[in-house]
């Protein structure tokens, strides 16, 4: 009995635990660098990633994001 049950949770251990590789492309490369250091430090990669799209954003769009934040502010 104690066998059999053994046998059954050892199968299905195994068969959860197989899990098929991420592909995303062209970017698989690129993903499974970036990936530990996102699991490692979440608010890190967090912090990088919005200065660059906060610093992008304000390239493209010039002096209309400060005008678009202080309309913002003056808002909430």
């Amino acid at each position: 009995m104690k066998d059999l049950l053994y046998q059954k949770l050892v199968e299905r251990m195994t068969e959860v635990a197989i899990v098929a590789p991420q592909r995303v492309g062209p970017l698989t490369v690129l993903y499974k660098r970036i990936t530990p250091h996102v699991k490692k430090r979440p608010w890190k990669a967090l912090f990088i990633t919005s200065s660059f799209a906060s610093f992008f954003i304000y390239l493209l769009l010039g002096s209309l994001v400060v005008k678009l934040a202080s309309l913002l502010q003056f808002g909430f």
